[in-house]
């Protein structure tokens, strides 16, 4: 009864706690969680595999669940739908990353791209590595290594199977990487190194094993680093990075000693920005950040491919109906070539969903690297405070049975027929994470593992050791960050085809090549092509053919001029040379080939493409503008009345222009040409001078070392800067005017681009910036209003000429439209005679005459002579159009030609090509018809055409002005005279 007194004050304290949590904690709805022990919480049930034990957890808590390991509060999501409200819904509030002992140690206190904190420092470290190490054009450039490094690794395994001896594929697979990785971002080669040896692997291994590690510091404060003290993982965290460091000493000294000349890598930009003394973020670089940085490239480069492919083989012998479908998938696309290609990965359709397969069952980071919430959020009403860490569960993704059928079998059909991807926009399958902290090296990782694999599977048949069965292949998992296959997989290798290998040397000497004019040295056939190069080429396939080889100074070139072999280039072999070659103009005024007419083929042109096509050149989009067609139109008629009454003449190339300029504009920038910078000269003079500069001869496309001097004296690199400076300030002035101008509530073509850029969208591995928007607009620009303008001009010009044609398609159009006021978008489909008079004004006067010109990426054969890799390949569209095999009396102006046959302009029909043909076909086919259609509709509805005085029909002239389109020489004069007056 004594101590009677101390039961208020306990009472007292009981509810003081009371409410200090209940401020501490607000009323969040309950997670559901695991009950757990003081102290340690959780973490007893996190076991050797935290992803397997998760998702066993997951299975009875939910796709949502509470941790407490130790003091952290985690939440661990198991979900598509969870993860893609964590990976994109919520990304900004939770992409910064927790504190964590051994990223800490390893990258030199959180100087890497992977570990370290969202802020300005991390975005633009990323974008360095993007854009030096990571971008499309990287990986393309490095093929050649990853060419020699596969010949090698071949070569390793033909030993292997000439005595029948079994290869450990881990460690393949892993060589493979680390020479790759070493010698595209560090320039120094695998073999003969410190790094071709045992040490060097298990430096690897130990880092990765600390950065995974459990560190009881980062879960129980306080006695946290005692405790790793004692079980002497502090002391292991801290050898593994003295071993780093001297490993990264030693890089800098090997690639020093080792690297080419006059190749700057990635190595090399770093020490270039440190000795400048760079600053990204708010920090100045220095050694430790080189050393941070490289920490990511190095570790996850070389060893998350190496295990993707790993676990594919392991699974390819697992299940042999899967192996010998892929093969024969690979056999039958190759061939008998003894080496395959990078650009062969496009056709090897089956083996892209066997990468997903193992992607789903074997993510090589089953837990994607922990997230920290940044602000209080929601995912599935759950509320996740500040400070949580978050980690999603991509194991348990790929085995979630609301999402994929029977996950646990190997089957790669699943992806058939789905537009399933792994770059972070389909959250069943996140082999590279998804959102802002998104693995940046996806589009390198993708190749490597595609390229390696087809390979091993191509050269090779693989069998098991003696006395193995596929029941003995485990799938047992190595504990880690990334997950590696626990037991090493041994197969027996069986070379497939030593003979073409042998061969190869010299099949070469029975290649029949195309005809070829004699040429001059250096210079080569140059000296041949004219200012009017579609002439000259045409001329000289009457003598050679019509598979013709020049050699354009040091560039050999390849003419097709008959629709037949045009049919071969852009169908048949239509992916084999769908890339663009490298051009000074087109590099200069693309800002480095970010548009979409000269981007090398690749998942960027493919994505910005899609893009385009959607979002401006659609159906839909094209029928949604027609009321801003209506207007430009009519005043043009106004216009055009005007000087009718006055009977003056009008200069049809100008007239012509300025309708397609303010239609493009308003239709894809919502500005207004009228009254703005656009209506003037000078902006003439700069689409006049940009499309002259894509389509000029520059020395240094042809001619090496010397070129680039002799566009310097010519002036012609001066022009073409100032072409870009003028561009340039045009694209900021359009932003400037669409701002002010552009209607309210619309979102238009430009809006969508700067409104990607701010979310930092990603077209297929690059991170979309303003020049990126610059270069798609570029296209827009130039090609939307010039090509439509000069097909009308040479339409009018070609009827002027022919005045019995003049009056049948005035006839047929006035006849349809009787006496309405307006020609309708609709009226046009009636006009069927008007559509034949655009068809052969397109087969006589193509805008583009030669085609812009591929490049051939794999070796293939046209009329049986053999195109090399890289050869460059023109389609003389104008020569074909001449073409008196396919077009009787082909120098006569005759629409009636086109009655009663379905040739049309879309690609199929390789006797007309004005927008080309194949993948690289110009996506604007819909938007420029129609163009086209409707202006000349118009002019002929409401106005008669008559020559000025003193002039005949055969004063008329056809000459053609020089460039990359081809407008008429000299303007098109005519008198319009008031057919309709309503």
């Amino acid at each position: 009864m004594a101590h009677i007194w101390l039961l208020p004050l306990i009472f007292l304290v009981c509810i003081l706690l009371a409410v200090f949590n209940h401020k501490k904690h607000p009323k969040y709805r309950q997670f559901p969680c695991p009950p757990g022990f003081p102290i340690i919480g959780n973490l007893h049930q996190i076991g050797e595999l935290p992803h397997q034990t998760l998702w066993k957890l997951s299975k009875k808590y939910g796709p949502v669940m509470h941790l407490m390991l130790g003091r952290v509060p985690t939440v661990v999501v198991s979900s598509s739908d969870t993860a893609r409200q964590v990976l994109r819904v919520h990304d900004l509030h939770c992409c910064t990353r927790p504190s964590l002992s051994g990223p800490r140690e390893l990258s030199y206190n959180y100087l890497d791209i992977a570990f370290s904190p969202y802020d300005d420092y991390w975005k633009e470290v990323r974008k360095l590595c993007v854009q030096e190490l990571f971008s499309t054009k990287q990986v393309h450039s490095i093929q050649p290594i990853k060419d020699e490094e596969v010949k090698k690794m071949i070569d390793s395994i033909a030993e292997s199977a000439s005595q029948k001896n079994p290869v450990n594929l881990n460690n393949k697979c892993l060589e493979l990487t680390v020479s790759v990785v070493c010698r595209t971002a560090f320039g120094v080669s695998f073999e003969g190194t410190v790094l071709n040896s045992d040490r060097f692997n298990k430096i690897v291994r130990e880092a990765l094993e600390m950065l995974g590690s459990f560190s009881a510091a980062d879960f129980i404060p306080y006695v946290g680093w005692i405790i790793d003290v004692l079980t002497g993982l502090q002391g292991r965290r801290e050898r593994s990075k003295r071993d780093l460091n001297a490993f990264f000493e030693q890089m800098f000294d090997l690639h020093k000693e080792g690297k080419k000349e006059g190749n700057e890598d990635f190595v090399d930009l770093l020490l270039r920005l440190e000795k400048e003394e760079a600053v990204l973020g708010n920090d100045k670089l220095t050694r430790n950040h080189i050393k941070a940085i490289l920490l990511d490239v190095l570790l996850a480069g070389i060893d998350t491919s190496a295990i993707t492919m790993t676990w594919a083989m392991t699974e390819l012998a697992r299940n042999p109906r899967v192996m010998k479908k892929v093969q024969s998938e690979i056999r039958t696309q190759m061939g008998n070539r003894s080496m395959i290609s990078f650009e062969d990965m496009d056709q090897l359709e089956y083996l892209k969903m066997v990468i997903k397969e193992t992607w789903r069952l074997h993510p090589t980071t089953p837990l994607l690297l922990p997230r920290e919430a940044m602000s209080e959020f929601d995912i599935n009403g759950y509320t996740i405070p500040v400070k949580t860490r978050l980690h999603v569960n991509v194991w348990a993704i790929g085995r979630d049975p609301d999402t994929w059928k029977d996950p646990e079998v190997f089957l790669p059909e699943r992806f058939m027929d789905n537009n399933i991807d792994a770059k972070g926009q389909h959250f069943e399958l996140l082999p590279f994470g998804g959102g802002r902290r998104i693995c940046p090296a996806i589009y390198m990782g993708t190749t490597m593992v595609e390229f390696g694999l087809a390979n091993l599977l191509y050269h090779f048949d693989w069998k098991l050791p003696e006395g193995v069965e596929v029941k003995d292949i485990d799938v047992e998992e190595a504990p880690g960050l990334t997950v590696n296959k626990k037991n090493e997989l041994l197969l027996v290798p069986e070379m497939r085809r030593s003979c073409a290998v042998f061969n190869h040397k010299n099949r070469r000497n029975y290649q029949r090549t195309p005809p070829s004019p004699p040429g001059c040295p250096i210079i080569g056939n140059l000296h041949q092509l004219g200012e009017l190069p579609h002439q000259s080429l045409w001329k000289l396939s009457k003598k050679y053919g019509p598979v013709m080889l020049l050699k354009l100074g040091r560039v050999p070139t390849v003419i097709v001029s008959s629709s037949e072999t045009a049919k071969q280039a852009l169908k048949i072999h239509d992916l084999h040379c769908c890339s663009r070659p490298g051009f000074a103009g087109a590099r200069e005024l693309s800002y480095n080939y970010l548009d979409i007419a000269f981007s090398p083929y690749d998942d960027y042109w493919k994505e910005v493409r899609k893009l385009a096509v959607q979002e401006l050149f659609s159906s839909k989009q094209v029928h949604s503008i027609q009321p801003m067609k209506d207007e430009e139109v009519k005043k043009l008629i106004d216009s055009i009345s005007e000087s009718a009454a006055q009977k003056t003449p009008i200069n049809l190339n100008k007239t012509l222009l300025a309708l397609t300029v303010s239609v493009v504009c308003r239709t894809a920038f919502s500005v207004n040409f009228e009254g703005t910078v656009l209506n003037s000269e000078r902006f003439n003079n700069i689409v006049r001078e940009a499309l002259e500069m894509l389509g000029s001869f520059s020395a240094s496309d042809f001619i090496p070392y010397v070129g680039r001097i002799i566009d310097l004296l010519t002036g012609l690199q001066g022009r073409r800067e100032r072409s870009m400076r003028d561009l340039d300030a045009f694209y900021e002035q359009m932003f400037d005017l669409h701002k002010q101008k552009k209607e309210e509530g619309s979102e238009d073509f430009v809006d969508l681009l700067l409104r990607l850029e701010k979310e930092e969208a990603v077209l297929g591995n690059d991170k979309l910036t303003r020049n990126h928007i610059k270069a798609i607009l570029m296209d827009v620009l130039l090609a939307g209003m010039d090509t439509s303008a000069i097909t009308m001009t040479w339409a009018m010009a070609e009827l002027a000429k022919n005045p019995r044609v003049m009056k049948k398609v005035q006839s047929e159009i006035r006849s349809q439209i009787k006496n309405k006021e307006r020609i309708s978008f609709d009226d046009t489909d009636k006009l069927e005679y008007l559509k034949m008079v655009i068809k052969e004004t397109w087969r006589l006067h193509p805008t583009t005459p030669l085609l812009i010109p591929r490049e051939a990426m794999s070796e293939f054969e046209i009329n049986g002579y053999t195109i090399p890799v890289k050869t460059r390949l023109h389609v003389n569209v104008w020569a074909i159009g001449r073409d008196p095999d396919t077009w009787k009396d082909p120098e006569v102006f005759l629409p009636e030609r086109f009655t009663d046959n379905n040739i049309d302009a879309k690609g199929q029909h390789f006797e007309l090509l004005p927008f080309g043909g194949g993948r690289r076909m110009c996506p604007a086919v819909y938007m420029g018809t129609t163009m086209v259609e409707f202006g000349l509709a118009n002019l002929l509805y409401h106005f008669d055409w008559k020559l000025p005085e003193g002039m005949k029909v055969d004063d008329i002239d056809m000459e053609e002005a020089p460039g990359l389109t081809v407008n008429k020489k000299n303007e098109l004069i005519l008198v319009p005279t008031k057919f309709l007056d309503p």
